[in-house]
């Protein structure tokens, strides 16, 4: 998901067992057997995660190729919970999860948690994937819920976002048959702050907020309150673009420094419940923002919120 796309591969022989050993070696606790947690409760760590799509899906935007997978991603940054988001159109002959997608969770194992989108980059949305989704609900054991990315449209009336109402409605019920706890998580941008989506909103259970410009993130705590009183009984998350689409350059040090200490200001308020790093498709391109990022994790995630 790069806000501008609102529009080769690695073999994946071998990669559970260098996933395993590198989130171990990168502060990612592996769990020792199924649904051990991957990061104690309580901590900052717990409440981190990487916003993920295939690898190289961005080259459309970026021009230079990545290699780094969803879990090679949450390995460097070093968190345990990820959100694999589905290729746009454009997008997708560079990169993106081809079914089953049953085959990437085998490398997500030792995550503490799992989302997978139904509405993906771009807002591409496929039935027959939602249906794969729904199957992987049912079978994968850290799973935690769905993504809807690019979900809305930026328009007032009309088409307001990828689904219809009912549509969503659908799905939601569908999700909570399987487990009530699973979430459906929705990506929300700033610009998107005034637009009248209560009655979506209605039936999301998590906004992930996201400024994809990095010139505004002086108006971090402004755009907060704006989602707070749009939506005042929906728990949040801060989205941080370790990377400036619009430029193609790394978000300024001084930015994603502040984009993170407010974060964390914010989860020690309980104003949010969690922090979403984006992401591993650009994060072997040189860009300082990344170790900068990666160290900033290694030195709040043990501290508690």
């Amino acid at each position: 998901m790069s806000e501008s796309s609102t529009s080769w591969q690695l073999t994946r022989r071998g990669l559970l067992g260098a996933a395993v050993t590198g989130l171990a070696g990168c502060g990612v606790a592996c769990p020792a057997s199924a649904g051990a947690p991957a990061a104690e409760e309580g901590t900052v760590g717990d409440r981190l995660w990487i916003f993920t799509c295939a690898a190289n899906s961005d080259y459309p935007i970026m021009r230079r190729r990545s290699v780094v997978t969803p879990v090679e991603g949450a390995c460097l940054l070093g968190v345990p919970n990820l959100i694999a988001v589905q290729s746009s159109e454009g997008e997708s002959r560079y990169g993106r999860f081809d079914s089953p997608f049953a085959q990437y969770t085998v490398a997500m194992r030792p995550l503490k948690r799992v989302v997978w989108s139904v509405v993906g980059s771009g807002g591409f949305h496929s039935p027959k994937e939602t249906e794969e989704v729904l199957e992987l609900a049912r079978s994968t054991p850290n799973f935690a819920g769905i993504m809807l990315d690019d979900f809305f449209t930026g328009r007032k009336d009309g088409q307001r976002a990828q689904l219809t109402v009912e549509e969503l409605a659908g799905i939601r019920r569908r999700l909570k048959q399987i487990n009530p706890k699973f979430d459906i998580f929705v990506t929300l941008y700033v610009g998107h702050l005034d637009l009248p989506l209560r009655d979506y909103l209605e039936l999301i259970d998590v906004i992930t907020l996201w400024t994809g410009n990095s010139d505004q993130l002086v108006h971090l705590e402004a755009n907060l309150k704006k989602a707070e009183a749009l939506a005042p009984k929906m728990r949040k998350m801060q989205g941080c673009y370790v990377v400036d689409y619009g430029k193609k350059q790394g978000t300024p040090v001084p930015l994603m420094k502040l984009q993170c200490e407010t974060g964390l200001r914010w989860l020690r308020e309980r104003r949010i419940e969690g922090i979403v790093f984006l992401g591993n498709t650009t994060m072997d391109l040189g860009f300082e923002s990344v170790p900068w990022t990666r160290e900033w994790i290694r030195q709040v995630r043990s501290t508690r919120w």
